[in-house]
């Protein structure tokens, strides 16, 4: 005997239902794990100086004032020791960022597979930003420079001029932004990773002063490291314990915050360049539309009383509604980050799942012979 299809009403019933319970494992995974203060992971090295990254964490350095960074001909240079190994997902990770208060932040300093890449905004550019990198990430220490002048940007890694560009040069409002060490602003963005110094002066930096400071470098374990010349401010994280790290700069600290809260959450944030989005989240993407194509298959199913205008928007606005919840939530979730992007990718998906419905509604009966 064939089991006897379920009629209509018992149809949208069942529907609804399923409806229901997505809803609420779609809740419970977009808000997983719930903690609205979650522990800080970075950590101090075990068997010397330096820090190290264990997403969720970072670390925070309040503006430079002008009395530790005046201002001087010659731009700033940035120095700083890292340990950094290529990834196994690609993912984009920051490493540093000098935020100010807005976004995108004026520079960032970020890890995609086993490049070390420079970002600043670019209107005029074709993804928004210009970029310029070079490689580091093969598990063992560099020292590297960044020499961001008003006319060119140099990146040196353990004393060679790895990159230099004439296009890339960086805002000068940008010192006047909070430093924010192993994760975006806004999160998400993890590094992985050890910062073992980090050191910043302003004036010119010739190639001759970064050749010697990386011979410097290498003798560091028979004659220690300290601050260069010229150096405003120079952090040799040492300390091995506590949440305060001290720079050369009087009254200048890093900070290593107990919880991990970004500095700059926010509500439906999203870059609509597409080619830069699936660069960053292309697993996302393909997940937050995939993932809500059952939810447009049984909201098709739920709203069958309806005219067809009125289902399409059934199926829509439940996809909708139900993302709204998710991204809603993960404001107030540091180590979520509520994205106008899965709320677009969620509503496409919960559309292809309605056609799904539609489709099986239509032929399912000729294929059972009804």
């Amino acid at each position: 005997m064939q089991p006897t299809p379920a009629s209509g009403p018992q149809l949208r019933r069942l529907a609804w239902w399923g409806l229901g319970l997505i809803a609420g494992a779609y809740l419970a995974i977009g808000w997983w794990p719930w903690q609205p203060w979650p522990d800080n992971r970075v950590q101090w090295r075990r068997d010397g100086p330096g820090l190290e990254f264990h997403p969720p964490s970072l670390a925070l350095l309040p503006p430079l004032p002008p009395a530790v960074l005046p201002a001087a001909p010659g731009g700033v240079w940035i120095e700083f020791e890292l340990v950094a190994s290529p990834q196994a997902v690609p993912a984009l990770q920051q490493v540093l960022t000098l935020h100010d208060g807005w976004l995108p932040a004026k520079l960032s300093v970020c890890q995609w597979k086993s490049d070390l890449l420079l970002w600043i905004p670019a209107p005029s550019a074709p993804r928004g930003i210009r970029e310029i990198g070079t490689t580091v990430a093969d598990g063992r220490p560099h020292l590297v420079t960044l020499v961001l002048e008003e006319t060119e940007t140099r990146i040196y890694v353990d004393g060679i001029l790895r990159r230099r560009s004439a296009e890339f040069r960086v805002d000068p409002e940008a010192w006047r932004g909070q430093w924010v060490l192993g994760d975006a602003p806004e999160g998400k963005r993890g590094w992985r990773g050890e910062f073992r110094s980090l050191g910043v002066g302003r004036g010119p930096r010739t190639a001759e002063q970064v050749v010697g400071r990386q011979r410097e470098w290498e003798r560091r374990e028979v004659e220690g490291w300290g601050a260069s010349s010229g150096m405003a401010a120079f952090f040799a994280l040492n300390e091995g314990r506590g949440r305060m790290a001290g720079g050369r700069a009087p009254g200048v600290w890093l900070e290593l915050p107990r919880v991990y809260a970004v500095p700059h959450k926010l509500a439906l944030v999203g870059s609509w360049d597409l080619g830069q989005v699936w660069r960053r989240d292309a697993r996302d993407l393909v997940v937050n539309v995939l993932g809500f194509l059952p939810v447009g298959v049984l909201a098709w199913l739920a709203w069958g009383r309806a005219g067809l205008a009125l289902r399409w928007l059934g199926v829509l606005a439940s996809g909708l509604l139900l993302s709204l919840m998710i991204e809603t939530g993960q404001i107030w979730l540091p180590e979520r980050v509520s994205s106008a992007i899965d709320l677009a990718c969620n509503g496409l998906g919960s559309i292809l799942g309605g056609l799904l419905g539609a489709v099986a509604a239509r032929w399912g009966p000729r294929l059972n012979g009804h």
